[in-house]
């Protein structure tokens, strides 16, 4: 039972983590790493103390799917996603169901004999197949550099719904296969199971989205918007596992969770009024945060290192870097390459990114927990904590770190003037601001709507100013640094002429220095050029 000392503790380090996280994406790394170490850090220092700390993970684990899921529903574009709606779908059923079957039989057949049996390697790839954008989103955005908008569609629409898909396939599918629950599997009962969790995930997060988005326009004045939105996911995620206690076993949370905030961002095509967004997906943001700094921190926290060091446990160390590397460079890439081999608008580039984006996060640590919780067997569920904490830790580290490299490499990055932007938002608020001067010039707003609007619309202008100046600034900067440099280069391509010409250096040497400064300062003149048209995201 823990204190409040103890909890006390671990809040303070969820608060660390916070920043953390912040400072990871400052400097364009994946954020989830530094909040592991911090929950091993943790761990140790609970241990020294003597302390002890019970944390639900099975239930922060679905709470931090529900709020995650239902984010990525209310925050995902669905007119871009029509685009490329094909793809997406394909990758989020079929894709997942490749990625789980052909990790789960190369884990099963390159894993030592004994290690890891069939049934386990299945769930393991299933666990492991969902992705997670959200982290290498973060690592793109902070990194300066923004994809092509097909491939950021296509990668966000898979993440929405591969994570649903893959909890449904883990919970009905594989799990059982595991623990043992419900005997021999009838795979014609598992396809019904995931048939019917499909479409009444759907039908769920209508319902939800429906009467929530009502409660939130009929009483969602000041702070009561911030609950109902918070309240929405877990609703419709409880909701949704309410089924899971009927004898045929239904699975909808995820999906009802997804499917409410898609529903609610679209509330005009359900019948409503349009639900105020912006605050909706702020809240959202936040809470899913939370939740996100929580799970990663305590699944830190909860692995069982004394576990590692029984002599026949240290081979799983060796396992799960056999995983991460079947599971990045086989199975992903297989299961995607077979899954668009149809779509003829898609290049080899392109299929390549989206099977090296593959990243994996947050959906795959939660599912974990969620599967090792139904599972009786300490030592199989100690195995799989190991195998996805170790396959975890290296996809962020290795794809979440290069994705951006490699965008850049492949020539997949949208050239984007960064000032010419922010220029452009500060003059449509500019037109909407004397737009609503001129209504209430003209009697058509009340005076105290007007004062507030304009309040915000004046605020916004000066924060994108403010923007503005900042980005310029830098540009200014950083082509006077190119100026210096060029000249250094100069001067220096300048004293080896003189010690050629007065014979002190042969003409091989100063040959080979005339080159590399001549590359030096042609390289100069390529980003200056770049930095005076605004294409920023190629440096």
């Amino acid at each position: 039972m823990a204190t409040g000392f103890e909890l006390y503790i671990a809040v303070v380090f969820i608060i660390v983590g916070a920043i953390l996280a912040k400072l990871a994406e400052e400097y364009s790394f994946p954020y989830p790493i530094p909040l592991i170490v911090l929950g091993v850090g943790l761990q140790f220092l609970f241990n020294a103390l003597g302390l002890t700390l019970d944390v639900p993970l099975e239930f922060l684990a679905q709470l931090t799917l529900a709020s995650v899921l239902f984010y990525a529903g209310l925050t995902m574009n669905i007119r871009e996603t029509r685009s490329s709606i094909r793809s997406v779908m394909l990758l989020a059923t079929l894709g997942v169901f490749l990625t789980s079957i052909i990790a789960g039989g190369t884990i099963a057949i390159f894993s030592p004999v004994g290690v890891i049996p069939l049934t386990v390697a299945l769930l393991v790839g299933a666990i492991l197949s969902p992705t997670d954008p959200a982290a290498l989103f973060s690592v793109l955005e902070s990194g300066g550099v923004r994809v092509k908008r097909k491939l950021f569609s296509i990668l966000e629409g898979e993440a929405v719904f591969n994570d649903a898909t893959a909890v449904i396939l883990v919970i009905t599918g594989f799990l059982p296969l595991v623990s043992g629950s419900s005997g021999e599997q009838n795979w014609l009962i598992v396809i019904g199971q995931f048939a019917g969790s499909m479409g009444l995930g759907v039908a769920l997060g209508l319902g939800v989205a429906y009467g929530m988005g009502r409660l939130i326009l009929t009483f969602g004045e000041g702070s009561n918007t911030s609950i109902f939105t918070a309240a929405t996911p877990i609703l419709a995620y409880g909701i949704g596992e309410v089924f899971s206690l009927l004898p045929i076993e239904l699975h909808p949370g995820a999906l009802a969770a997804v499917f409410a905030g898609i529903f609610m961002a679209n509330s005009r095509r359900i019948g409503m009024a349009v639900l105020p967004k912006k605050s909706m997906r702020g809240v959202m943001k936040n809470f899913s945060l939370v939740f996100e700094l929580a799970i990663f921190t305590f699944i830190g926290f909860t692995l069982d290192f004394a576990w590692f060091l029984v002599d026949d446990n240290i081979v799983f160390v060796g396992v799960g870097v056999l995983v991460a590397i079947l599971v990045i460079f086989i199975a992903r890439p297989v299961s995607v390459f077979l899954v668009t081999l149809t779509d003829a608008k898609m290049n080899m580039k392109e299929r390549f990114f989206i099977s090296w984006a593959g990243v994996k996060g947050v959906a795959s640590a939660a599912l974990g927990a969620i599967a090792i919780a139904g599972i009786a067997d300490a030592n199989t569920g100690n195995g799989i904590n190991a195998i996805i904490f170790i396959v975890v830790l290296i996809s962020l580290i290795l794809q979440g770190i290069t994705t951006p490299i490699i965008a850049r490499v492949l020539n997949l990055i949208e050239e984007q003037d960064a000032a010419q932007e922010i220029a452009s938002q500060r003059d449509a608020t500019r037109y909407a601001l004397l737009h609503l001067v001129d209504q209430y010039t003209e009697g058509k707003v009340d005076s105290s709507i007007y004062t507030i609007l304009k309040s915000e619309l004046e605020e916004e202008i000066f924060t994108l100013e403010d923007e503005l100046r900042r980005v310029v600034s830098e540009r200014r900067a950083r082509l006077k640094m190119l100026e210096i440099r060029e000249e250094i280069f100069r001067e220096k391509l300048s004293y080896y002429q003189r010690e050629y010409e007065q014979g002190k250096i042969s003409d091989f040497v100063f040959e080979v220095q005339r080159q590399e400064l001549q590359a030096e300062m042609d390289e100069i003149e390529t980003v200056r050029r770049q930095l005076r048209s605004g294409k920023e995201s190629d440096n």
